[in-house]
């Protein structure tokens, strides 16, 4: 079996509402933001091959972005 991540986007968002109330210097020490404060955050699926089969692990994005 193996197993590989598929990277479908990468996209921004805010720190602050990402971390909610954790403080910036805390959070900031391992994902940096730019000026805006926005952090790069990336959409991943897995891809599993086995047996001659591969299979897509999609968790969804979910409706709550645009």
């Amino acid at each position: 079996m193996k197993i590989s991540l598929f990277n479908i986007a990468n996209f921004r968002v805010d720190g602050g509402a990402m971390f909610g109330v954790v403080p910036k210097v805390l959070w900031s020490r391992v994902c940096s933001s730019d000026e805006n404060n926005l952090i790069v955050l990336t959409l991943r699926s897995l891809i599993v091959e086995t047996d001659g089969h591969l299979i897509l692990v999609d968790t969804g994005w979910g409706d709550k972005q645009e």
